[in-house]
């Protein structure tokens, strides 16, 4: 794909003022690789979420003393007010939809999920760098772990016109140097010109299009992309309703408005079914450093509307892309959401009511190919002996090792000493959290092969 893409946004962008309709998408469905068809959106809940809240012992299981020891100020949810998921484990009272999902077989949760022990950082600069460029201990890698999948991809069509989205407003680190990124926060602002004017006009872009493609630089690249997707993007009915009678989250304070995470899933989903291409994509989800006030328990506030935020978005995602799609199955078989944070926070909460910062966390794998219904990673205890510097949740699961399965099975890409150099075959560990056929996994732990493929 990397000897294409320059090549074909290149051919976007000079005709991209000429395009009067949306542009026929290759997909690969009828094609003898049957995996490049799959999508994986990746959600970043940024601030560290507090995974002892999100799932909790509940009566019964040999932790629920020492939680409730541990979470005497403030943040302790009774038992009685979980929603029961197996294995003594309840999810948060606000999570209804998760649950559903859990039990429809679409949900899978990874438990004690974290950056390495030998990379435990409770910094947000830190450790979300390193999750998302995909090196831990190393903050300075020049480009994300998707960039990376994206450029060593093999079985992706060479014509994808958008290809990677973030509903952010800057590409995130995860994207970071992949010249097909595109940042769509704000659809009906993504133009050159948005005043009521109008004044930059056809001519101009044309103009514009003929100097970036005359180019060979990332300047030259980016601007190219930006003209390709203007072109995509503006035949995109963001107005058309979800589908299925999917109903994405409104503000507690304004029921009239979407939450800006539901906001943000529902753009996806429509880039998604209108086939414009997307394949990999990002949303973040902010606010989850609870230091203080951290309203476990307060109906329309604090932890407990972020948790009904993301699951309601969770679940009319998925309800909303359920239709078919070309080549057969639907859209929600296709795609897989990966969802992580940077840490978890400290087994035991504060004087303020909160929770700070920590290490280990759920990771949550939703949609298309997981084996749901099912909790993953081994349950490291919370008694005072089993917590980590006498404090934190362990982890037991390398966040590489889930997201290399996902990889393999999902998206097909095998290189993995590429995507996450210096990962080696011996801290892989494989928990099963999704089906499909999986390539063998390419370990030659070389990291100078990152450089070889131009597009650092």
């Amino acid at each position: 794909m990397t000897t294409n893409r320059r090549k074909f946004i290149k051919g976007m962008a000079a005709s991209s003022v000429a395009a009067a309709t949306l542009p026929n998408i290759a997909f690969a469905g009828g094609s003898s690789n049957n995996y490049s068809d799959n999508i994986l959106i990746f959600v970043f809940l940024r601030g560290g979420i507090d995974g002892l809240s999100l799932l909790t012992p509940m009566d019964g299981h040999p932790d629920r003393g020492h939680y409730e020891a541990l979470r005497s100020r403030g943040t302790m949810i009774p038992s009685n007010q979980l929603l029961s998921v197996g294995g003594g484990f309840g999810l948060h009272p606000a999570a209804g939809p998760m649950q559903e999902l859990y039990q429809q077989n679409d949900l899978a949760i990874v438990r004690a999920c974290g950056l390495p022990s030998y990379e435990v950082n409770r910094s947000h600069f830190e450790a979300e760098r390193y999750a998302e460029l995909g090196t831990p201990g190393n903050r300075f890698t020049q480009t994300g772990w998707l960039t990376r999948h994206l450029a060593t991809a093999t079985n992706y069509p060479p014509t994808i016109p958008l290809p990677a989205v973030v509903t952010e407003s800057n590409v995130t680190f995860s994207f970071l140097k992949e010249p097909t990124a595109v940042s769509l926060r704000y659809p009906y602002a993504f133009d050159f010109d948005t005043t009521e004017n109008g004044n930059f006009n056809s001519d101009q872009e044309q103009a514009l299009a003929n100097i970036y493609s005359a180019g060979n630089n990332e300047l030259d690249s980016a601007g190219e992309q930006a003209l390709a997707a203007m072109d995509i993007v503006d035949q995109v009915d963001f107005d058309a309703p979800p589908s299925n009678g999917a109903s994405y989250p409104t503000r507690a304070d304004n029921p009239s408005r979407l939450t800006t995470f539901g906001g943000k899933l529902q753009i996806m989903a429509q880039l998604i079914k209108q086939e414009t291409g997307v394949r990999v994509g990002q949303a973040d989800r902010g606010g989850w450093d609870t230091h203080n006030n951290q309203r476990n328990l307060i109906i329309g506030e604090g932890f407990y509307d972020k948790v009904r935020d993301i699951s309601e978005a969770f679940k009319a995602f998925f309800t909303d892309l359920d239709v078919l799609a070309p080549g057969g199955g639907t859209w929600a078989d296709r795609t897989t959401m990966l969802v992580c944070s940077e840490f978890g926070r400290r087994a035991f909460d504060n004087a303020d009511a909160g929770t700070d910062h920590g290490w280990a966390t759920n990771t949550l794998v939703i949609g298309g190919g997981v084996n749901g219904g099912r909790q993953y990673g081994q349950w490291p205890g919370l008694a005072p002996d089993d917590l980590f510097q006498s404090a934190d949740l362990r982890g037991t699961v390398d966040y590489r090792s889930v997201w290399t399965e996902i990889l393999l099975k999902r998206l097909h890409n095998n290189q993995i000493h590429q995507i996450f150099p210096g990962f080696s075959e011996s801290e892989y560990k494989p928990l099963g959290v999704v089906s499909g056929s999986a390539l063998e996994p390419d370990f030659n732990n070389d990291p100078g092969l990152i450089y070889k493929d131009s597009f650092e």
